[in-house]
């Protein structure tokens, strides 16, 4: 399965019903406190309640998944915080050509015995596609009440459905071909990754007895292990650092332990990881999920500001870091940035015919007082150009070139 489409109503800033379309890059630009974030977030907060392991789970929604904390309680997701508010929440996944719509509703219900308590309750769960419609819908908002089984063949029905997590549970009274979805719906997003920011390290030395493929941590502290452990992966990784750094990164074993160093070929000397540039370990779990986005099979990779704490030279190398190493479709990449340098860079690159203006979207977020976080969508043409472009977007460098030429010139007079 892959990610076509995401649509969310009343989450967090967005207060409209919002669709967003999914390329194989999706680049989120926009101000500060404009909902970038949030939009980031809204993949992974899906995906993290559709792929709950096999344990208890009694909640339809789970609101800190790999390190990713989502809001406090349910109520930090609904715009405006209402106590009493309900979130929409539907993916477009495609998979052999066809499309499979996912849409869930979750209700927020306040305790009448202790208002100060509340639980949720999904009120609506939908799946259509090519080989039908199925709808639940519980209109009580009772944890006790039935509910409501529709079908594209026009029979209904009332049950009592069991979830885990935004999934029903197997021993669920839905049609064979809704259950036959929910397996790859789940290992779908099993797939999804989520790289934060600031991003962080151990301080202390690793093992590699604690690593697994099935880790992942949002502050990128999975990042030395999955170096550690691959030959292959850490000579790429080793590779561009040399040519974007020129500095050899590599482990030093001690025992059962190791360490990242950084060795300068300026100085001779090393340095642990933790303890060299800013840059030098922010950008690290960058680098490695750029390397291994095309072995993770369906899923996402989202990247809070891949180009944090570098130079604005490096900024170029990150972005055709990641566009060099695209999986496509079925894993595609959304990034949030403040780099005008990535833009250019990936205008740059579909100007030359090396990349496919189909294969990237941009997104500016704006927030509207009256109506929240609002998208507008922007694309790249065959030469390079933008579609559209928001006034004041990427501005700031061309006024302050105009600001300065207009001082030395008052200044002369």
């Amino acid at each position: 399965m892959e990610l076509q489409k995401l649509r969310f109503q009343r989450y967090k800033s967005f207060d409209r019903e919002t669709t967003v379309e999914i390329a194989p890059l999706t680049i989120l630009v926009g101000a500060n406190n404009s909902g970038k974030t949030a939009f980031a977030q809204a993949v992974h907060f899906l995906s993290s309640n559709l792929s709950l392991p096999d344990d208890d789970h009694t909640e339809p929604l789970i609101l800190n998944s790999d390190g990713v904390q989502h809001g406090r309680i349910f109520e930090d997701l609904i715009t405006r915080r209402s106590a009493h508010g309900e979130l929409s929440l539907s993916a477009a996944l495609g998979s052999d050509g066809n499309e499979t719509m996912l849409s869930v509703r979750i209700q927020n219900i306040i305790s009448k015995s202790r208002p100060s308590e509340s639980r949720q309750q999904i009120s609506y769960w939908g799946l259509s596609g090519g080989t039908g419609q199925f709808e639940a819908v519980n209109e009580n908002l009772n944890e006790q009440s039935r509910y409501k089984i529709s079908g594209s063949g026009g029979t209904q029905d009332e049950q009592q459905v069991s979830w885990r997590g935004l999934l029903p549970r197997r021993s669920n009274p839905f049609p064979d071909w809704v259950n036959g979805q929910i397996d790859p719906i789940r290992q779908w997003a099993s797939g999804v990754r989520y790289l934060k920011c600031p991003r962080s390290f151990p301080s202390s030395r690793l093992s590699l007895s604690d690593y697994s493929l099935s880790l992942r941590d949002a502050a990128g502290k999975t990042a030395p292990l999955e170096f550690a452990a691959s030959d292959d992966l850490r000579d790429s990784v080793k590779e561009w650092y040399r040519r974007v750094f020129g500095v050899r990164l590599d482990i030093r074993k001690k025992a059962d332990l190791f360490d990242l160093i950084v060795e300068s070929p300026y100085h001779g000397t090393d340095v642990s990881l933790n303890q060299s540039g800013a840059g030098l370990a922010q950008v690290l779990p960058v680098v490695i999920n750029a390397f291994t986005a095309k072995g993770r099979g369906p899923g996402v990779d989202i990247i809070e500001h891949p180009e944090a704490e570098l130079h604005p030279s490096a900024h170029a190398d990150v972005a055709e870091l990641l566009l060099n190493n695209l999986p496509g479709p079925a894993r595609p990449i959304i990034i949030e940035t403040h780099s005008e340098m990535i833009l250019l860079r990936t205008r740059r690159l579909i100007a030359a015919g090396k990349l496919s203006p189909d294969d990237v979207l941009i997104y500016w977020i704006c927030n509207k007082p009256e109506h929240g976080s609002e998208l507008q969508k922007i694309r790249i043409t065959d030469d390079g150009a933008m579609s559209r472009w928001p006034e004041g977007v990427f501005y700031e460098d061309y006024e302050e070139v105009l600001a300065i030429r207009r001082a030395a010139r008052d200044r002369r007079r």
